[in-house]
């Protein structure tokens, strides 16, 4: 039986902002993610800054750190349907969010004062821990007071969609943001 309902918060709630950057710039990157996959694990565990980390794309792509940051925050938005929705599975799931993110990213949850749709809210930056690590999944259970097969797990991420059904959580992808997936829809 679901008794909490775990959402993941950038490719879910707000656009995977680092992800469209890649895709819209790819030729900079050389076709190759792994540049930016290192600085997106440095801020998701807190070892740099907002700043550093637009600094840091700036000396792989050339492009402007300031330039790079407005492109970030322009997908810094909340998908309002789905704040709809959570709010009308609140009375019965407990509600949680799940994110490898830092501190700055995280904080736009307060500036659009959604914060109060959680029950927990686990971020890799506190724990020092990231999807898909089996550990990051397991705090976020313990501050719900729920074990993991009474999880769903939605996730925009295979990968950490594969790592919550090995810890025995139901899951539902969430491939596209905008688009709220029929199984969410008939809980």
């Amino acid at each position: 039986m679901i008794k909490a309902i775990i959402f993941d918060c950038f490719g879910v709630l707000y656009p995977q902002a680092s992800g469209d950057f890649f895709k819209r710039h790819k030729n900079l990157f050389k076709n190759s993610p792994a540049a930016l996959d290192k600085l997106n694990s440095q801020i998701d565990l807190g070892e740099i800054t907002r700043a550093e980390f637009f600094n840091g794309l700036q000396k792989i792509t050339g492009m402007d750190a300031h330039k790079i940051q407005a492109e970030f925050d322009e997908q810094l938005f909340v998908d309002a349907k789905l704040v709809k929705l959570i709010q009308k599975l609140k009375p019965a799931y407990k509600i949680a969010l799940l994110s490898n993110a830092g501190k700055e990213e995280i904080e736009v949850i307060y500036r659009d004062k959604i914060e109060g749709l959680f029950d927990a809210i686990t971020v890799s930056y506190e724990v020092k821990s990231v999807k898909p690590g089996p550990e990051i999944f397991l705090i976020c259970t313990k501050l719900l007071n729920v074990k993991p097969e009474e999880c769903l797990c939605v996730d925009d991420s295979q990968k950490n969609i594969e790592a919550a059904k090995k810890l025995g959580m139901k899951t539902i992808p969430y491939p596209n943001f905008g688009k709220i997936p029929a199984g969410l829809l008939l809980l």
